[in-house]
């Protein structure tokens, strides 16, 4: 797996936004950014996000879904 040397450039950009309220976004950012890693294997790229960021979204997801909203 290759790290991409620009998060923000041109094509390489990353987005996802949670189907639920999240912490990790808002009213100016609705979006979570990622970065983009290729692996050269198989040729397909995936979009990685920060560790902090993974586990909130986990754990808001597990949390949404415990509560059968998922």
């Amino acid at each position: 797996m290759v790290r991409s040397a620009e998060k923000h450039y041109s094509y390489a950009r990353f987005f996802w936004k949670p189907p639920w309220k999240s912490r990790t976004t808002g009213l100016l950012k609705p979006i979570v950014e990622a970065t983009p890693y290729l692996c050269l294997d198989c040729g397909v790229v995936l979009a990685f996000v920060g560790e902090k960021t993974r586990n909130t979204l986990k754990e808001e997801f597990e949390q949404q879904r415990a509560m059968g909203e998922l």
